[in-house]
């Protein structure tokens, strides 16, 4: 094994080649990263170095759908080990995929798995807003799921011993108890809360849908920062999008906005396609109505490249507080500059989205 004492673009192949390794491991945006950096060439004989390696696998979690058949075609990686799991949590799934048949999925499994394991595994119907489950009013029970409709991945713990099987937060009883939901499917079960959000489809594939709290309801309709965020990133100028509801003076829910990596500046050109991209791959309540193109996107990102929102999400669409990032607005079907006279507007009640 080798460890690098920082990622980094530059250093990142090379190093990969210098030790021979035959598996990588990324997590959050590491692969939209390498992908985003342009091709590495041979100084001496022109060779193109991107496919010069002898990785075999790539194992991680966070790989985002619209980066990962590009990431395996450019750098000839024929198998992803993609992964879900907490360091406090007390399960995990697995997803060993080399084909697209389970792309973009964080585990699958057969009937042999659900004999096994799956009824220490479930999926339930959960309040967006809230964040809470939604209990049956006859009997006051959870309710799993159905297969193709997300729902908040809880695992089953010992209701006896529960310490044995989930030791908590060391000295924070209140966030260990938050983490711990009972009388789930029966009285006097116990549970653990992942606080995500995700699908599970008939043919046994689990996909991430959402974090609790990063969904947002716009127009009545609940939005999946992910799905938003899987159909801007395959617009060819975006290198990354980060998605978020921002709350607007005057109106409920809050409205989509994405924050923005572009290959290049913000054209008139680039606006109008990605507004177009946007309308095709999204329903209109999902469509994002604010754009902000960052400077520097290690500002909204943690030191493991997985991207932060609750900064963004307080800055909204404040040009006061965005600093020198520049902001955008969806009218009439295309993304034109957000000035402050607008922002003025929307306080003041004149604007309606």
């Amino acid at each position: 094994m080798a460890l690098g004492e920082r990622f980094s673009n530059k250093t990142f192949w090379p190093d990969v080649r210098k030790f021979k390794a035959t598996a990588i491991q990324y997590v959050g945006e590491t692969c939209r990263y390498l992908l985003a950096a342009p091709e590495q060439v041979d100084p001496v004989t022109g060779e193109n170095l991107d496919r010069m390696h002898s990785v075999r696998i790539a194992l991680g979690n966070g790989l985002r759908p619209d980066v990962w058949n590009r990431f395996k075609d450019r750098f000839g990686i024929e198998a992803i080990a993609e992964f879900y799991g907490a360091t406090e949590g007390v399960f995990a799934t697995f997803n060993l995929s080399k084909n697209d048949y389970t792309m973009g999925a964080v585990g699958r499994n057969g009937w042999l798995y659900e004999f096994a394991v799956g009824r220490n595994v479930a999926n339930i119907v959960t309040e967006w807003s809230t964040q809470t489950p939604i209990r049956d009013p006859a009997t006051g029970l959870c309710q799993r799921s159905k297969r193709g409709e997300p729902g908040e991945l809880i695992f089953r713990l010992p209701e006896d011993k529960i310490a044995e099987r989930f030791q908590g937060y060391y000295g924070n009883n209140k966030a260990t108890e938050s983490k711990i939901l009972r009388n789930v499917f029966r009285k006097g079960d116990a549970w653990f809360r992942t606080g995500d959000m995700l699908l599970r489809d008939s043919e046994g594939r689990t996909f991430f849908h959402d974090r609790l709290g990063d969904t947002f309801r716009w127009k009545s309709e609940n939005v999946s920062t992910t799905e938003v965020a899987h159909v801007v990133g395959q617009h060819p100028e975006v290198l990354e999008a980060n998605v978020y509801g921002i709350a607007l003076p005057g109106h409920d829910g809050r409205a989509g906005c994405v924050a923005l990596v572009l290959k290049g500046p913000p054209t008139p050109e680039l606006l109008h396609t990605l507004a177009k991209h946007n309308e095709k791959g999204l329903p209109r309540y999902a469509l994002p109505l604010f754009l902000r193109v960052v400077q520097d996107a290690s500002e909204h990102t943690t030191g493991t490249n997985k991207q932060q929102k609750h900064v963004l999400r307080e800055q909204g669409a404040d040009l006061d507080k965005i600093g020198t990032d520049q902001m955008y607005w969806l009218q009439n079907g295309e993304y034109v500059a957000f000035a402050r006279s607008d922002w003025e507007n929307l306080q003041k009640g004149v604007v309606k989205l």
